[in-house]
C-alpha cells in the first residue's frame, strides 16, 4: 500500500506536460490538483478520494479506473461533441486488455477519420507506363523505334492519381486491428468508410515504404489519422513512452471537458468571448495571473453576462449546501474586475446534475438573488445541465438547456 501511495497518490498534473488534442485551443488546465488521495493503511480501511481526473492507472499488475460519474456513455457523448480531451503525455505503458486508454484512443481516431474522409480518400501520384492511342505524358522513344510497325498506340510514361500509398495502407491495417478486437463495436457507425479502405489494393512498395507527411492542405487532416493509426497498430493505447516503467496512466480532466461541452452548447445561441482572452490580471505578490472566466456572454460591446461552469455536485442541504465558499469568492473576483469595464447583466454558475435530481435542484434555488459590486447590483443565477441515462434524449436536453438559458438571459433583474 505504501508503494501504491508513493507512485499514484503523489502524482499531480503540475509534474507533467499536458498535450492538447483538440481544435479550439480554449482549455485552461488547472495543474494545481491531485489525481487522487488515498487514506488508510490496511485493505479494509482504504478510502480513495478522486478529484477532476478520470482515466486508467496501471501499477505493476494492478489497474485502477476512475470513471465519469454519469457513465462512460456520457463521456463518449461529450468527447464526440467537443472533439477534445487532455492526455498526460509522458506517463507510459501498454494495456493488453480493452481498457480506458484503448477506448478513448479509438474513439478519437474514429472522429478524426470521419473529418478527413469527408474531404475524400487520400491519393498520391504514381508513375505508370502504358501503350495508349492518345499521347499522354512523355513518349518512350526506344519502345517506339523497336516496333516493327505502328499499330496506332504509343508507349507513354505518365503520373496518375492513385490510392495505393502507405498512409491508406496504415489506416487499412488499423481498421483490421480494431475489427478483430473487443472494441469492434466502435466501428458500427463508420462501416462505409471501413469498406472503402478494405477494398483498396496495395503494392509491395506501399506496404514497406514509410510516407512523408501530407503536404497537400486539402488532405492535411489525414496526418493526425495516420499517427493515430500507427498507435492503434502498435498497441500504444496509453501514449507509451517508457517500457521499463512500473507505473503508467491515461487520464484527462473531466471538469475541463464538461466546461468545453457547455461552451459548445451555448455558442449555438450566444456570442461567447474567447476562453483565453487576456483582459485582466491579478497580482500574486511576485508576478500576475490572468483571469479566465469559463463563460463570458457578449450581449453588446459593453454588456456581458458571466458564468462559472462546475462539473461537481450541487448540494441542497448539509454543510456543503449551495455554492461553495471558494467558488463564490472566485466569481466575486471576476465581477470586481469585469464590472470596471463592462455592464454585467447576469452572473452565476452552471452545474451538472442527474436527470432524476433535476426538478429537486431547480425547485431549491432562490431566484431573487443578486451580488453587489460597488454600487452595482448584478443578478445572480444557478443553472443546471441535465444528464439523461438515455443518451438518445441528450440532444433534446441540450436544446432545452440552450432555450431556457436564452430565455433567462433576456429577462433582466
Amino acid at each position: 500500500m505504501h508503494s501504491i501511495k508513493q507512485h499514484i497518490e503523489q502524482v499531480d498534473l503540475s509534474s507533467f506536460k499536458l498535450n492538447y488534442i483538440l481544435e479550439d485551443h480554449e482549455f485552461d488546465a488547472n495543474r494545481d490538483q491531485k489525481i487522487l488521495e488515498i487514506t488508510g493503511s490496511k485493505y479494509d480501511e482504504i478510502d480513495i478520494k478522486t478529484f477532476n481526473i478520470v482515466g486508467s492507472f496501471f501499477y505493476k499488475n494492478h489497474q485502477l479506473n476512475i470513471n465519469c460519474r454519469f457513465g462512460n456513455s456520457f463521456l463518449e457523448y461529450m468527447i464526440a461533441n467537443t472533439s477534445g480531451f487532455i492526455e498526460l503525455e509522458n506517463l507510459g505503458g501498454v494495456s493488453k486488455d480493452v481498457g480506458f486508454g484503448e477506448w478513448i484512443l479509438i474513439l478519437y481516431w474514429k472522429m478524426q477519420i470521419k473529418k478527413a474522409f469527408a474531404m475524400g480518400l487520400y491519393k498520391t501520384y504514381k508513375k505508370r507506363s502504358e501503350e495508349l492511342s492518345t499521347i499522354r505524358g512523355s513518349i518512350d522513344i526506344n519502345a517506339y523505334i523497336k516496333k516493327q510497325y505502328f499499330d496506332g498506340k504509343t508507349q507513354c510514361a505518365f503520373n496518375e492519381h492513385s490510392y495505393d500509398n502507405h498512409l491508406n495502407y496504415t489506416i487499412q491495417k488499423a481498421f483490421k486491428k480494431i475489427a478483430r478486437s473487443k472494441s469492434n463495436f466502435l466501428l458500427k457507425d463508420i462501416q462505409e468508410i471501413k469498406r472503402t479502405f478494405d477494398n483498396l489494393y496495395f503494392s509491395r512498395t506501399s506496404q514497406t515504404t514509410l510516407s512523408t507527411k501530407v503536404s497537400n492542405p486539402f488532405y492535411h487532416k489525414y496526418n493526425e489519422v495516420y499517427e493515430l493509426s500507427r498507435k492503434i497498430i502498435n498497441d500504444e493505447f496509453l501514449s507509451f513512452r517508457n517500457p521499463d516503467s512500473e507505473f503508467s496512466a491515461f487520464v484527462f480532466d473531466i471538469s475541463l471537458l464538461f466546461e468545453h461541452h457547455i461552451r459548445k452548447i451555448l455558442k449555438g445561441r450566444f456570442e461567447l468571448a474567447e476562453k483565453n482572452k487576456t483582459e485582466f490580471k491579478v497580482p500574486n505578490g511576485i508576478s500576475e495571473n490572468h483571469l479566465f472566466p469559463d463563460v463570458v456572454i457578449e450581449h453588446t460591446e459593453k454588456e456581458i453576462s458571466l458564468f462559472d461552469v462546475k462539473y461537481k455536485r450541487f448540494y441542497t442541504e448539509g454543510n456543503f449546501a449551495g455554492v461553495l465558499r471558494e467558488d463564490r469568492f472566485q466569481l466575486i473576483s471576476y465581477l470586481a474586475y469585469y464590472s470596471s469595464r463592462y455592464n454585467i447583466r447576469k452572473c452565476g454558475f452552471i452545474y451538472s446534475c442527474d436527470e432524476e435530481d433535476y426538478d429537486k435542484l431547480v425547485n431549491s434555488i432562490n431566484r431573487n438573488q443578486s451580488i453587489k459590486v460597488g454600487e452595482k447590483e448584478i443578478s445572480f443565477e444557478v443553472h443546471f445541465y441535465k444528464v439523461s441515462k438515455d443518451l438518445n434524449l441528450q440532444r433534446d436536453f441540450d436544446k432545452k438547456f440552450q432555450r431556457n438559458f436564452d430565455l433567462k438571459m433576456k429577462i433582466c433583474a
